[in-house]
């Protein structure tokens, strides 16, 4: 149901002292389950959990146009929280009267889309608080859907903060609304997996605190609290890239990136091309730099002999359209159409998400710098002999026979200098295909494109 008037009765529901919806009319409850809440669970839609809490706290009713957002679009309302007795632990009402349903921008929605497979890709997770700490939404490194049993909870009360002395620190940086920076977290139940938490802090439109938007990426799990190779707060070990150089680089690199942007793209006001220019010219480095950190990183861990990865049900198709999307703005910007499988299709597969995904990345994004501008590159799907097959084909200069294998070899670029790559990703991917029990292979003829096919094992469907 969509709506851009006066309801002809209001949508009403009630939630309890501990944030609870005990019940709700049927338009409430879809906005409830479709921004992560569950029957019975806590009120889930942040601004309206906001307003319960605000009455409460106040001890009066309230009447206040709010704004609220699912996937689909954004809903203006006007709602009245009342209180059904003096007494602040007995239920709360809300009642809607107004109710305006605009739908996102496609824009909007694909960046949003493109940004999660970015964080699935570089295998982060997400969690969203209030104000309170209370968690709204959370997915984690390597899960496929939203965790529904966290959403209410305290993040304090499902992690603690290590080390013991860091617990402090956060609580001073929420209570100074400032971000939360390189935070260890533990599970405390469960796996007890380590976490570090990335948070910035929220403000809503009135100027208020609203919370924390999280990025969650693993942590070592091997490295404990008392581990010497922890040193004020900062892991110090073998791993060179992946837990040193790395992250040290990558947050002054974004900076760089983000800054030469914005000056070439004259956002801050009017600029002389020359300078305009440059500042492209140093994104664009910048991003060099960022990839090849990357790259380090990822060779550092497939050559660890403890290297595994996991076992996920995974979709061909799906991963196509992903990369893809990842990869749409790079295209357009030299023209290039790519041609994808029909969105009907499935071809079912067993591999790691993250890497699968990391593999076509970097395939669409070599044929995508090795392609005249203008031309198409081709996506195609097929099952053979137990496996799942995704090709990447593009019409660039083409790869000579005795080159073939060469390109699969650690930094091995066959001459090609200042074209942005490594000369790591295709060793890379090949190695973390195989770890999958499958394999990435070549076609091409000299000046006649090139197909690469990444082959995974064929997970058959029940």
């Amino acid at each position: 149901m969509t709506t851009a008037e006066k309801l002809a009765e209001p949508v009403r529901g009630q939630v309890d002292a501990d944030g609870l919806l005990l019940s709700a009319d049927p338009l409430l409850m879809r906005l409830h389950l479709r921004c992560g809440g569950k029957e019975g669970g806590p009120l889930a839609v942040p601004e309206l959990a906001e307003l319960c809490r605000l009455s409460r706290r106040l001890g009066m009713n309230l009447s206040r146009p709010v704004r609220a957002s699912d996937d689909d679009c954004r809903i203006e309302m006007w709602v009245e929280a009342r209180l059904l007795s003096p007494d602040r632990d007995k239920p709360l009402s809300l009642s809607i009267i107004d109710w305006k349903e605009v739908p996102h921008d496609d824009g909007d929605n694909m960046d949003a889309a493109r940004d999660r497979d970015f964080d699935r890709l570089e295998g982060r997770g997400a969690i969203r608080t209030d104000a309170a700490l209370r968690i709204i939404a959370q997915q984690m490194p390597g899960e496929a859907a939203q965790n529904f049993d966290a959403i209410g909870q305290s993040l304090l009360d499902i992690y603690d903060v290590i080390p013991p002395s860091a617990h402090a620190r956060l609580l001073e940086a929420v209570a100074e609304r400032q971000p939360i920076r390189n935070q260890r977290m533990r599970e405390k139940s469960g796996a007890q997996r380590l976490f570090v938490l990335q948070g910035q802090p929220l403000i809503d439109k009135a100027g208020l605190f609203a919370g924390y938007r999280c990025l969650v990426t693993p942590d070592d799990p091997e490295v404990s609290d008392e581990d010497p190779r922890h040193a004020s707060g900062k892991l110090i070990s073998d791993s060179l890239f992946g837990t040193q150089l790395g992250p040290a680089l990558r947050q002054p690199l974004g900076k760089i990136i983000a800054n030469a942007e914005t000056i070439s793209g004259k956002l801050e006001g009017p600029l002389r091309g020359d300078y305009a220019s440059y500042a492209k010219d140093i994104a664009s480095a910048g991003r060099h730099l960022l990839d090849l950190v990357n790259d380090l990183s990822d060779l550092e861990a497939i050559e660890r002999p403890e290297f595994t990865v996991a076992g996920d049900d995974i979709d061909l198709v799906d991963l196509a359209h992903r990369a893809a999307g990842l990869l749409a703005v790079k295209a357009a910007d030299h023209r290039i159409r790519i041609e994808l499988p029909d969105e009907g299709q499935t071809v079912p597969a067993s591999g790691e998400f993250r890497r699968s995904l990391q593999i076509l990345v970097n395939l669409i994004g070599n044929a995508i710098r090795y392609s005249p501008d203008g031309s198409v590159i081709r996506l195609d799907v097929s099952t053979d002999a137990g496996f799942a097959r995704i090709s990447v084909t593009d019409q660039g200069a083409g790869i000579a026979v005795e080159d073939q294998e060469r390109i699969f070899e650690k930094f091995e670029r066959l001459g090609r200098s200042g074209d942005g790559g490594s000369g790591l990703g295709l060793f890379i991917s090949r190695r973390l295909a195989r770890a999958m029990g499958g394999s990435l292979t070549v076609a091409s003829q000299d000046g006649e494109g090139s197909t690469f096919m990444l082959s995974l094992p064929e997970r058959k469907q029940p």
